[in-house]
């Protein structure tokens, strides 16, 4: 019997670079032969940083990030700036309560929000869009609404938050952790931050040299989660 591999993934559910990654490690794990899950922690900005990620960061990074990979799901917020979620912390909640039905549910869940976030501008703060996203993916609704409104999944997001923060020292969103403890975090993605000698510019550093493939590292990262597995 083929053995189910499981990749760890700390990152928050807002940040474009996770969303990037997300798409490709998923688009690698349908193309991989071995039975491949990513098992999602969840490392909340929020937690670390005190305060709500700024919506004029996301669309900062967000166009130019989305470019390193066409087939990508994204748009501009297009509802009103009411609309905008200001916490991510109903949605990792929302995804724990899946993970209680299995990995494969709350992979789907995780996914369904960020898509929901990112390209079609839904306030995945909200309990009936949250609801609505897990309803979508399969989760069985009776146990997933119990298990949200009585908060059961409250404490775990916050102690994954604390462990990749506090314990384990990740670099940032996303990182990947595997069996053996290696943590990436470099995930082949440029660097963006503003320009601060133009109003407005954008500084973009690329992380990969000419001709190198952005696709290599989450590779590397099936390959040495399948060696550890053995």
């Amino acid at each position: 019997m083929t053995k189910t591999i499981s990749i760890t993934m700390y990152a928050d559910l807002a940040c474009p670079y996770a969303y990037v990654s997300a798409y490709r490690l998923r688009k690698l794990c349908t193309e991989d032969r071995a039975p491949i899950v990513i098992e999602h922690k969840s490392l909340a900005l929020e937690y670390i940083n005190k305060e709500p990620t700024p919506k004029p960061v996301l669309e900062l990074e967000l166009p130019i990030l989305v470019q390193e990979e066409p087939g990508i799901l994204y748009q501009p917020w297009q509802r009103p700036e009411s609309e905008w979620p200001v916490t991510m912390w109903p949605a990792f909640e929302a995804v724990k309560c899946a993970e209680r039905q299995s990995l494969e549910l709350a992979a789907a869940l995780d996914w369904a929000i960020r898509t929901a976030l990112f390209a079609e501008s839904r306030c995945i703060s909200m309990r009936h869009v949250l609801f609505d996203l897990a309803e979508h993916v399969g989760v069985e609704m009776g146990h997933f609404a119990n298990d949200f409104d009585r908060g059961v999944a409250k404490y775990q997001v916050l102690a994954e938050a604390r462990e990749g923060w506090e314990h384990l020292h990740v670099a940032g969103s996303p990182t990947f952790v595997l069996s053996s403890g290696k943590q990436i975090s470099n995930v082949g993605l440029p660097d963006i931050a503003p320009d601060p000698d133009q109003p407005g510019g954008v500084l973009v550093k690329p992380t990969l040299g000419p001709g190198q493939d952005g696709m290599e590292i989450f590779r590397q990262i099936i390959a040495e989660a399948q060696q550890s597995s053995k």
